[in-house]
C-alpha cells in the first residue's frame, strides 16, 4: 500500500506543478492580471512542492481506505490538501512581504488546483490499481483457522485494488454455514494444494507460523516459488479497535486512537495557521480591547486588567492561562464555576464573557506554544480531576494542545456545566477533534467562533 500512496502523492505533486506553470502561461497570454516582472516564481514553486510533501504525509493516514474512497472522502481529502496549498502560498507572500504577487493569481492557482486534486483523488486509486495490480492478480490461499479465514476473506473481497484473487483457504476444519470461500484441505496438504491450484501467494495467520510443522509446510511452499505473507488478526488479540499501525525495529506498534497531530507535518501546518491568526489579533485587536477593558474596569471594578490561572495542557503539562478579568477583585473562590446571573461578574465583564472577548489574551499563550487557536478547551485543574474520574477517555484531550476555542464550543457547548451530560457531549466533540483533526476543521471552528462573537449562543454566560 505504501507504493500506491507514494505514486498517488507523486502524481498529485506533478499535477500541482503543471497547474502552476499553466496558470502563469494563461495569465501572460490573456493579460487578465499583469504579472509583475519581479515576481519570484521559483519561490512559490517551492511552496507548492512543500504543500505537496505535506499532503503526501497526510495521505499516509488514509492508507487503510485507499482504493475505496467514497466521493465524500475524496472531497474531504481534497479540502485538506487545498488548505495546505493555500496556507503555504499565502505564508510565503506574507513572510516575504511580496508586493509583486497578485492575490487574483494565487486564488486562480488554488482554485484550479482544487479541481485537479479532486479528480486525482477520485480516479487515481482506480487507475493505479488497474495499471499495476489487477493486471497481475495474485492467486492466493489463506492458511488460518476457519473463523479467521472468513473474516480475512470479507476484507480482501472488499479491497479488489490490492490484487489478491482468493482461491480458498486451508484449515483443520471447514467453515460452518454458508460461505463463498472454498475449503481446499487440511494444513498437511498445503504444499500439494499450492502445486495443484497454481497458487503464488499464501496469507498465513501469524499464530499458526510458530510451530515446527507449520514452518516446514511454509518452507515447502517457498521452494515452489510461492510468496508468503504473514498477518495478525488484531480484532482477536487486542482489546480495542485498531486505528493505526507502525512497524519499527522488528516490532509492530498499534494504537487505539488516531492522532493526525502526531504527524510532524500536520503539527507544523497547524502551528503556521495559529501564528497567521494570532499575529493580527495580538497586534491590532488585543491592544484596543485591553484599553477599553481597563477603562471599564476602572469605572465598574477597579483592579488588575488581566488574571491568570493554572491549567493542564499538552501531555498534561501545567501552564498559566491569561484572561481579561471579568469578576470583582474580592472573589473568595476562583475555582467555583461561573453561573448565569453570577454576582461576582461586573456588568462589562458579563459582556466580555458572553462574546468570549475575555479569552483574547490567550493568543499570547498561542504565541508561546502552550495553546492553539482551536482545540479542546482547558478546564480548571480541579474540574480536570473531577471529570477524569467520571469519564474514562477524558485524559485523551491532552493528546493535543488546548485551544482558545474548540469544536464543542462551536457546536454551542459553552459556559456553565449543569448536568453530567453537558461534559459528556463536550468530551465527545473533543475526542472527535483529536481523532479527526484537519486544517479545514480548524478553519471551520475559527469561522464558527467568530460568528458566535456577534451572535452568542444561549449557553454563553
Amino acid at each position: 500500500m505504501d507504493g500506491f500512496i507514494a505514486l498517488h502523492s507523486i502524481a498529485l505533486a506533478v499535477l500541482l506543478c503543471a497547474v502552476y506553470v499553466a496558470s502563469i502561461a494563461i495569465f501572460r497570454a490573456t493579460e487578465i492580471v499583469t504579472l509583475h516582472e519581479d515576481l519570484n516564481f521559483r519561490l512559490y514553486l517551492v511552496g507548492i512542492l512543500f504543500a505537496a510533501f505535506s499532503n503526501a504525509r497526510h495521505l499516509r493516514g488514509a492508507a487503510g481506505r485507499y482504493g475505496k474512497f467514497s466521493t465524500r472522502e475524496a472531497v474531504n481529502l481534497t479540502v485538506n490538501q487545498v488548505m495546505r496549498l493555500m496556507l503555504s502560498l499565502f505564508a510565503i507572500a506574507f513572510a516575504t512581504k511580496d508586493a509583486a504577487v497578485s492575490r487574483s493569481f494565487i486564488l486562480f492557482v488554488v482554485t484550479a488546483s482544487a479541481f485537479w486534486l479532486l479528480l486525482g483523488n477520485l480516479f487515481l486509486p482506480r487507475m493505479l490499481a488497474a495499471l499495476f495490480e489487477r493486471r497481475s492478480l495474485h492467486h492466493t490461499v489463506i492458511f488460518a483457522q476457519s473463523a479467521v479465514a472468513e473474516r480475512l476473506h470479507c476484507w480482501v473481497s472488499s479491497s479488489p485494488h490490492i490484487g489478491d484473487k482468493l482461491q480458498g483457504y486451508v484449515a483443520t476444519d471447514p467453515i460452518r454455514g454458508d460461505t463463498e470461500l472454498p475449503w481446499l484441505g487440511r494444513p498437511e496438504q498445503l504444499a500439494e494444494i499450492v502445486h495443484n491450484h497454481d497458487i503464488d501467494q499464501i496469507l498465513v495467520d501469524q499464530t499458526l507460523a510458530g510451530d515446527d510443522v507449520s514452518r516446514g509446510l511454509i518452507e515447502q511452499c517457498e521452494r515452489q516459488g510461492c510468496r508468503v505473507r504473514y498477518f495478525v488478526d488484531a480484532t482477536a488479540l487486542l482489546p480495542a479497535a485498531i486505528t493505526g499501525v507502525e512497524f519499527a525495529g522488528g516490532y509492530v506498534f498499534a494504537q487505539s486512537t488516531p492522532e493526525p497531530l502526531d504527524n510532524p507535518a500536520n503539527r507544523s501546518a497547524k502551528r503556521l495557521l495559529d501564528l497567521l491568526v494570532a499575529l493580527p489579533v495580538v497586534m491590532l485587536i488585543l491592544p484596543l480591547v485591553v484599553l477599553v477593558t481597563a477603562v471599564m474596569q476602572g469605572l465598574q471594578a477597579p483592579g488588575p486588567v488581566l488574571y491568570s490561572q493554572w491549567r493542564t495542557g499538552f501531555n498534561r503539562r501545567r501552564f498559566r492561562i491569561y484572561k481579561l478579568r471579568t469578576m470583582y477583585v474580592a472573589n473568595p473562590n476562583t475555582a467555583l464555576q461561573a453561573t448565569r446571573g453570577d454576582s461576582r461578574i461586573f456588568p462589562f465583564g458579563r459582556f466580555l464573557r458572553r462574546t468570549s472577548l475575555d479569552e483574547l489574551p490567550q493568543f499570547l499563550n498561542v504565541f508561546s506554544g502552550e495553546m492553539s487557536v482551536s482545540g479542546p478547551r482547558p478546564h480548571l485543574m480541579e474540574h480536570d480531576e473531577l471529570f477524569a474520574q467520571r469519564i474514562r477517555t477524558y485524559r485523551k484531550r491532552h493528546l493535543v494542545k488546548p485551544g482558545i476555542t474548540g469544536l464543542a464550543q462551536m457546536k454551542g457547548y459553552r459556559g456553565e456545566i449543569t448536568q453530567p451530560s453537558d461534559i459528556l457531549r463536550r468530551v465527545r466533540y473533543d475526542m472527535h477533534y483529536v481523532a479527526r483533526w484537519s486544517l479545514w476543521l480548524d478553519v471551520r471552528i475559527i469561522v464558527g467562533t467568530i460568528r458566535q462573537i456577534f451572535f452568542p449562543p444561549q449557553s454563553a454566560i
